[in-house]
């Protein structure tokens, strides 16, 4: 079967893009690319022909069909190259792939967003505190993942999968932690609690295709600093 042409539609700051990045380096599909900048209003045929809300990625699939949102993007693309790994077979692995992206997305990354994206430093102190506890449950959630046995530094074990793929472009963002606050200095290497979850991220933070899919941190930094109030 001939592999169909893929357009994708996107942001080099956007995290949620940076999904669909990921996944066409890990399965080496061919694309063409299409830079959105968000930083203004959304062309016209974007919004008429790509996306009615304005948001990336985008995914044009033969000229024709469009498929949006970040997870569904980046699970297509991994559907089509089987090959890569990314999506278990296995329906446990599945299941509990799905729950950790869920988890991260409901309980972590909103409250990581609330510490980091403030001018204040006494409001990023109380949101830092509720991100650490968040943080020991999700730390939980990688050592239960390796109850069977299972070793390596990826969620699954040696192997990098779709898990890994779709919070890696967060994990690339936690160095702001503090960065708009007065406290650049912050780490969380001091809780032992998190052990799991830091070899986890500096793991992940190694690898190739989040390196390349990451601009620089003094970019993310710059760009992000002007969205603040």
């Amino acid at each position: 079967m001939t592999n169909p042409k893929l357009v994708l539609y996107n942001s080099n700051l956007c995290p949620y893009a940076a999904r669909a990045v990921i996944a066409l380096a890990e399965t080496n599909a061919e694309h063409e690319v299409v830079p959105i900048d968000l930083s203004v209003p959304r062309p016209e045929w974007y919004l008429k022909d790509i996306n009615p809300y304005g948001q990336v990625p985008a995914l044009k699939v033969d000229d024709k069909d469009i498929i949006l949102e970040s997870l569904f993007v980046a699970e297509y693309i991994a559907d089509l190259h089987p090959e890569s790994g990314l999506l278990p077979s296995d329906p446990l692995q599945r299941a509990q792939t799905r729950y950790l992206i869920h988890h991260w997305g409901a309980r972590v990354q909103p409250v990581h967003h609330k510490a980091s994206f403030t001018l204040d430093a006494t409001e990023a102190a109380k949101h830092r505190e509720e991100l650490v506890v968040e943080l020991e449950k999700f730390n939980k959630l990688l050592v239960n993942a390796h109850r069977n046995g299972s070793e390596g530094g990826y969620f699954l074990g040696d192997k990098f999968t779709f898990a890994d793929l779709a919070i890696a472009p967060f994990l690339a963002r936690f160095f702001l932690l503090g960065e708009y606050n007065g406290n650049k200095d912050i780490t969380l290497e001091e809780f032992p609690q998190l052990k799991r979850f830091l070899e986890w991220k500096e793991t992940i933070l190694q690898r190739a295709s989040i390196q390349k899919s990451t601009p620089a941190k003094e970019t993310l930094s710059t760009s992000y600093r002007k969205w603040l109030k």
